[in-house]
Parts: structure tokens; sequence; C-alpha cells
């Protein structure tokens, strides 16, 4: 009986812990809700009269580089003012392409520049620092191969700046291909939850929030001031907005303003992203959260700030919750200690706050909000389908292995018609693959047992588990057969389409 109490004293701490980043979703959309009317969408008045680098960071983008080059060129800011740096470490033809471009503007009498490093050294923080040593810009605009510069981008960016204390100013994303799949869709609810809500929500409550690494803006004097781009973490981007924000300066976040970008498409290019996005926060924990409890903050500051950063571990908790529930289930049967029903109520009451966070983000987006919101079980079953992946990134980053910046695979999609495209920049397998299908295996076994003893209580959770754990292994096995093809089946864009679907994203 001991160790079936021990179980389920266990279950029901992880229960508890798993909870809490739930509540806090709920806080954070309560916030949003109550703050949005304060924070209308108005672009401050003031002249354009400040120089801004727009800095775009390139590593083998040999399908996307084009478009975001010729974008920046296009934006509408005073020539003299306005500078672009095409930061190109790139190691295929994509160098010869990004230099031809440049060219041609330059000869346009456009005032750009073409920076080829070879050693990739700091991979992107060190293509950023090694181009802010060269930039002339007081304002560095920053944009990744696969986002699109609006025209009127600078124009509602830069007056923020009229504030001498903001460091950097954040727009939302959108996507070009947010309806090409089930993943994308689900994926696009998931990046709506964090900037529609969490980011407006953390920014309008003078809370810490995350510069996401491009789409936004940053002043000159902050990235000095804060230490300059640091390359000891994996998301470099958030390291530095937290030394931005710990040294005084503040943020903005503009969810108004929007810049098209590019959902990844497969189930293993995902993987490589949320990798970056697990790892790097850990990482930046380990860094900076002494320092962030020490700084002279209010305690909800704090906390908020602890929330974010640690958000990730959720994933091993998902994990550990996933391994326990067969003897949980077992346990439960046992009438004496039967405790299953009354932790499936609390879990299920607990997430509610997940939920909303999410509702709110589509009913907010506007337009058919229930066809968005209706890919929320698909988002909750690829979340914790993921978690085996992203525990190992957990763990990476609590031992403090270091590991090199891999890129996400970038194909120019859209919501354009369906077509095959050389896999040149695929991903590669992950072996959190086999640990996919071992804990779908272990889902499927527990939910199985959980029906023949009559545990409903845990029925929910578990068909969750197994459909997520199934559909991650089943979307990977898929993207393994399109690898050894050599081939992947993507939506490849035309100007039309990428015109009409960025009306459609904003």
């Amino acid at each position: 009986m001991a160790p079936l109490l021990g179980i389920q004293w266990t279950y029901g701490l992880v229960v508890f812990l798993l909870s809490l980043y739930s509540l806090n979703h709920g806080i954070l959309a309560v916030v949003f809700w109550r703050l949005r009317r304060r924070h209308p969408d108005v672009t401050p008045p003031g002249a354009l009269d400040a120089p801004v680098t727009i800095q775009i960071p390139i590593y083998n983008e040999i399908f996307v580089a084009e478009r975001v080059i010729r974008s920046a060129c296009d934006v509408d800011y005073p020539r003299h003012l306005l500078e672009i740096q095409v930061l190109d470490d790139s190691t295929d033809e994509t160098v010869d392409l990004t230099r031809r471009l440049v060219a041609e503007y330059q000869a346009e009498g456009v005032s750009i520049t073409h920076v080829h490093r070879t050693d990739r050294r700091g991979f992107k923080s060190g293509a950023l620092a090694n181009g802010l040593a060269q930039a002339r810009g007081e304002f560095l605009a920053v944009f990744d191969a696969d986002f699109v510069v609006p025209p009127d981008f600078l124009h509602r960016t830069i007056p923020h700046f009229g504030d001498p204390r903001v460091g950097f100013v954040q727009t939302r994303w959108s996507y070009y291909n947010e309806t090409a799949s089930e993943l994308t869709r689900a994926t696009a609810l998931a990046l709506d939850g964090h900037f529609v809500v969490e980011q407006s929500a953390r920014s309008w409550a003078g809370w810490f929030l995350n510069f996401n690494g491009t789409a936004g803006v940053l002043r000159r004097a902050a990235i000095v001031d804060a230490g300059g781009w640091q390359d000891d973490t994996l998301t470099e981007d958030l390291d530095l907005s937290y030394r931005l924000q710990l040294a005084g300066w503040r943020p903005v976040f503009l969810p108004h303003v929007t810049c098209p970008s590019e959902i990844p498409e497969d189930v293993h290019s995902l993987k490589v992203q949320q990798f970056r996005w697990t790892k790097g926060p850990i990482e930046t924990a380990r860094k900076l959260l002494p320092r962030l409890w020490r700084a002279d903050l209010p305690l909800l500051v704090k906390w908020q700030g602890t929330m974010h950063l640690l958000g990730a571990t959720a994933y091993p908790l998902i994990v550990l919750m996933t391994l326990l529930t067969p003897a949980m289930v077992l346990a439960a049967a046992h009438r004496p200690s039967r405790m299953i029903w009354p932790l499936s109520l609390y879990f299920f009451v607990a997430t509610l706050g997940t939920l909303i966070c999410y509702a709110s983000a589509a009913c907010w987006r506007g337009g058919a909000w229930w066809a968005r919101l209706v890919r929320y079980p698909l988002f909750l079953a690829l979340s914790i389908g993921i978690s085996a992946h992203n525990t190992l990134a957990v763990l990476e980053a609590l031992r403090g292995k270091r590991s090199s910046f891999e890129r996400t695979p970038k194909y120019r999609a859209t919501i354009d018609g369906p077509a095959v495209r050389a896999a040149r920049y695929r991903s590669r397998v992950s072996w959190s693959l086999a640990l996919d299908v071992v804990l779908a295996v272990c889902s499927a076994t527990a939910l199985t047992l959980a029906i023949q003893l009559g545990q409903y209580g845990a029925v929910p959770f578990l068909t969750l588990c197994t459909g997520g754990y199934c559909v991650v292994s089943l979307y990977a096995l898929s993207h393994l057969r399109q690898r050894r093809a050599g081939t992947i089946v993507i939506r490849t864009a035309t100007p039309e389409a990428e015109l009409a679907s960025a009306e459609l994203v904003s």
C-alpha cells in the first residue's frame, strides 16, 4: 500500500506543478482583457529623422533570401537615413544570390551592404554583433530570412522610441502558410497565444517580455548598455532582452503591427525550432534568474519573469505524468486509495486557464475565430507529443551542455497550391522519435487499462497523450519517407499568392 500511496502523491505533485503554468495562462488572459482598451493601435507623433539599419541574418536560405531582401529595400523610409545589412553566413549558392541582389540595389542607389563571414562564430548572435560593429543606425531592425518587411514597418515602430526609456519594440508575427495543414493551423494557434495574449499582457502590465529575434527594432544604445549580443544561450534574443530590461530599458509590444512569416510544415522542422525555443530559455534562466531576483523590482515582476523563463519545464512534467499514469490507474483501482477522480477534476479545471488564453487570442484576431479554436485539442495533443523531444532539450540545458544553432528549414511556403521541392535543407530525424513511439505505447496501454478497470477519470488525459504521441510519430514517419525520397511536399509561393496571403494574415 505504501508504494501505491507514494505514486499517488508524486502524481498529485506533478499535476499541481503543471497546473501552475495553466493558471498563469489564465492570469495573463485576464490582464490582457482588462488592459487592452488602454493601449489602442495608435502610433505616437514624431518625425522620422533617426538613422536606421535593417539587419537580415541569413544562413543557407536560397528559397527565401531574395524575398526578404527585396522587401527591405522597398521599405518606406527616408533613403538617406536607411541602411540595409545582409549578414550572410551561408556556405552554399545563397551567397551568390545575395551578392547579386546587393549589387543590383547598390546600382540603384540603395544603401545596402553584403557582410559575409566564413567561421559562423556565435551563429546568429555573432552575425548580429558583427553587423552592429559596422552599422551606422541608431536603431537596428532585425528580420529573419523567412519574414517579409512591411512597407510601413518603420513608420509604425520608430516613433515609439520617442520615449528615451524604450529599448526595443517587438511586433506580432503572422503566417503565410497558416492554412496549409492541420499542423500549421495548430502551430499558428500556439503562436497566437504567445503573441496576442502573453506578449501583450506582459508589455501592458510592465512585466518582462522577450524580443523574439525578428520583426522588431532595438535601440543601439540599449544593446551596448546591456552588454551586447552574447552566444552562451541558444536564444540570444531572449537573453539580450532580459539583460536589457534588467538594465532599466523598457520594452514595447505592438500586437496590431504584423509581419508575415513561415510556419514549419513538417514535424521534424517544428522539433528543431522547438528544441531551440525550449533549451534557450532554460539556459537563460540559469544565467539570469539570480540577477532577476537580486534586482530592485516588484515581487510580481520577478515571479512572472520566473514563470516565463521556466515555462519549458512543463515538458518533463508531462513525460513524468505519462509514465506515472499506468501505475496511477492501478493504484486508483484499490478502493482505499482512490484519488484519480479528484486529481483529474482538478487538472481539468486548472487547464481552463490555457484554454482561456488561446480562446482569447482566437477571438481577438476576429473573423472565424471558432475555426481556429477548434484546433485547440490538436494543439494540446501536439504539445504532449513533442514533450519527449523538448524534455531532452531541458535536460541538456540543466546539465549545461552546449549545442550548435540548428536552423529551421524554410522553403518559401504560402497558402498557394502544393508542390514538391528538393529537400536540401530538410531537418535531420531526431532520436526522440523512438521515445515518441515508446510513450505512445505506454499511453495506449494505460488507456486500455483505465477503461478495463473503470477508471474513467484518467481517460481524457490518456486519450490526449495517446493521440499526441501517435500523431507526432506518424508525422515524423511521413517526413522520414519524404527525406529518403530526397523531396518534400510544401506549398510554394507566387508573388500574387504572397500578396494575397499577406493581406489575409494581417
